[in-house]
């Protein structure tokens, strides 16, 4: 009896020293509900089962909130999109005046993938017959999509000066506002709940349509002068993509995990190598994770990667990071 006893204190003092060692990381994300909340789930998950952390996610009203927070060291990671964290680190444009400096990238977690879209009985065939058209603007509580919408227009010679805006808080809602007749056309997420609703409503007249954006180098220029993190992709008509009905090219843009200067290079070189080595893990906790490609992580960003990330793309041979 007492050999048994002493056996279950020595196990019940192992597993209390492997806690107390673990390293306890939170992963910001934006309310429970939205995209990042899936995906930071996920990659808490994949944190703790495979990366020897004890990870939680902390859920907050949005990028704006936990940059600073982010930046300081007072959580270790979290999702901004490639606008975001750079307009965050130089303190510029929607961060104007609240610099970051000491935000790192740790690699892109997936691509955000968008398009203007019309109803599919609409006249207009490319971005450029959209001039004149009501589309959703303003995008009060949202603001990193006013740059994303800009980026969109500017590849058919457009602003949002060509048009006639119709005020929303954020671009579900401006979305939602095409199958209630409000907007003649509206930036779209691909796959997203939003788009699904719309294409129902809009079944009357065939349902919704993306136009494609062009790749022409003039194009893809004036794109990427508003947002330079920008590139295409033709998609093919899928299940899963209500809106494509022929081969259609959109605009993606990259999510990144994001760390700080603060937290040491051994941590983020563990969560990098525990994304990188677990995708089948990812997508079965999120969908929108179906997209994340290990490959694609180190993307060239102006924002700078953590030591501890470029270890590990030096080490898989991913380095030096991609252009997108």
């Amino acid at each position: 009896m007492f050999l048994f006893r002493t056996a279950i204190g020595a196990t019940a003092f192992l597993c209390a020293a492997t806690t107390v060692s673990a390293q306890v990381v939170g992963v910001a994300t934006n309310p429970q509900g939205t995209l990042y909340y899936s995906a930071g789930s996920a990659v808490a998950g994949v944190l703790q089962q495979k990366g020897g952390m004890t990870a939680r996610v902390q859920p907050m009203s949005g990028s704006s909130a936990y940059a600073p927070l982010l930046n300081r060291g007072e959580v270790e990671f979290g999702l901004m999109n490639a606008i975001d964290v750079g307009n965050a680190f130089e303190g510029i444009l929607n961060f104007k005046g609240r610099k970051n400096p000491e935000l790192r990238l740790v690699g892109v977690l997936f691509p955000i993938t968008v398009g203007m879209a019309v109803p599919n009985d609409s006249p207009a065939k490319s971005i450029k017959d959209l001039k004149g058209y009501r589309v959703p603007s303003q995008f009060t509580s949202q603001s990193t999509i006013v740059f994303v919408q800009d980026a969109l227009l500017a590849t058919g010679g457009l602003s949002i000066a060509d048009m006639k805006p119709f005020p929303v808080p954020d671009y579900s809602k401006g979305m939602l506002a095409l199958g209630d007749g409000k907007v003649d056309a509206a930036m779209f997420g691909l796959g997203t709940g939003a788009s699904q609703e719309t294409h129902v409503a809009l079944s009357s007249r065939g349902g919704l349509r993306y136009l494609s954006t062009s790749d022409a180098p003039d194009a893809v220029a004036a794109m990427r002068k508003v947002f330079s993190a920008t590139y295409t992709k033709v998609f093919n008509p899928a299940p899963g993509y209500p809106g494509i009905v022929a081969p259609t090219r959109l605009m993606l843009y990259p999510a990144f995990i994001v760390t700080s200067s603060h937290v040491s290079p051994d941590v983020v070189y563990k969560a990098t190598k525990a994304v990188y080595e677990n995708k089948a893990t990812l997508e079965a906790a999120s969908a929108i994770l179906k997209a994340f490609d290990p490959k694609d992580m180190a993307q060239a960003n102006a924002v700078p990667y953590h030591p501890g990330a470029e270890r590990f793309y030096k080490e898989v041979k991913e380095w030096p990071p991609k252009k997108p």
